[in-house]
This record gives C-alpha cells, sequence and structure tokens, in this order.
C-alpha cells in the first residue's frame, strides 16, 4: 500500500532529473542572425544589436552549464533580437536612400526649370 504513492513521486523525479539536447541549432542560428545584423545595425539599431549579442552570450554560458531550455529560449530571444535589429537598420538605410532620390530629382526639376527650353 505505501509503494503506489511512491510510484508517481518517482516518475516526477526521473522527468526532472530528463535532460534535453543541447541548443547547437538555436544558438548557430543566433550566431549567424547576429553576425549579419552586425554591419548595419552598429550605426542604426546599436541598442538592439547589443540586447542580441547580450543574450546569445547568456545563452551560450547557459549551455555550459547544462541549462539546456534556458539557453535555447535565450538564443531564440537572440536570434529574434538580431532580426529586429536588422529590420530597423535596413530601414534606416532605405529611408536614407529614398531622401537622397527626392534630393536629386528635386535638383533635377530645378534645374530644367532654369533652363529655357
Amino acid at each position: 500500500m505505501i509503494r503506489k504513492p511512491l510510484i508517481p513521486l518517482a516518475v516526477l523525479a526521473l522527468a526532472a532529473c530528463a535532460t534535453t539536447d543541447p541548443p547547437a541549432e538555436e544558438i548557430g542560428a543566433a550566431r549567424a542572425m547576429v553576425a549579419q545584423a552586425r554591419p548595419l545595425a552598429d550605426r542604426d539599431a546599436p541598442q538592439q544589436i547589443a540586447e542580441a549579442q547580450a543574450k546569445l552570450s547568456r545563452a551560450e554560458s547557459e549551455m555550459k552549464k547544462g541549462h539546456h531550455d534556458t539557453a535555447r529560449m535565450l538564443a531564440r530571444q537572440a536570434e529574434a533580437d538580431a532580426k529586429l535589429a536588422w529590420t530597423i537598420a535596413e530601414n534606416a538605410r532605405l529611408t536614407r536612400t529614398a531622401a537622397e532620390v527626392q534630393d536629386a530629382n528635386r535638383a533635377l526639376r530645378e534645374e530644367s526649370e532654369r533652363k529655357p527650353q
């Protein structure tokens, strides 16, 4: 009779000890995205790329400690933060390019209005 309540406790204890696989794929994806975003984001999204790098570093640290679930979560967040940084930076770059094109068009228009035809 006493053994029946112990079986569920033993199963729970074993389940708690079960380890998940290291999040090597997630950390690799985060590293790649941070590396891709950094050249643009250093200028136009420095806070976001710094957050991505910090989370990636924490993910690597947690993985070394064997805290795979935490490392996986941090790696996924780092990848998302790096994508956000890249998107913000790319938007800023495109906005600058659009402004340059508008300025060039305005200059051409003014030039053509000055010349008699």
